[in-house]
């Protein structure tokens, strides 16, 4: 098992924890924002994922990479290809996506 934390500017004055761990072929994305403690969906934690490390506050931004590499493969991977589908195309509809959403939250949290 690997783990691996960062610390994100968020809307608080605090910056949020993001805690990323793979365990074989799952990965688990946690966050202390109010969206990712109640196991919701997370902009911080989607934003790592995609690769993006300017919110990044903790001096680890380099590390982001071996987020990206440790998706690859999982459920995590499906789900927010499955989002980014619906969200890209245009083809889904508001429910649509928020089941997306809770579908990538879940996966995440799992």
């Amino acid at each position: 098992m690997n783990e691996l934390s960062f610390l994100v500017k968020g809307s608080a004055a605090d910056p949020y924890e993001l805690t990323f761990i793979k365990d074989g072929d799952s990965l688990t994305a946690l966050c202390t924002c109010p969206a990712g403690q109640f196991g919701n969906f997370c902009k911080h934690r989607i934003t790592i994922l995609d690769g993006d490390d300017k919110a990044i506050v903790s001096n680890n931004a380099d590390r982001v990479a071996t987020i990206v590499e440790w998706l690859r493969g999982t459920d995590v991977a499906a789900a927010l290809a499955e989002f980014r589908n619906l969200e890209n195309t245009g083809s889904g509809s508001k429910n649509a996506l928020a089941a997306a959403k809770k579908k990538l939250a879940r996966a995440m949290n799992t």
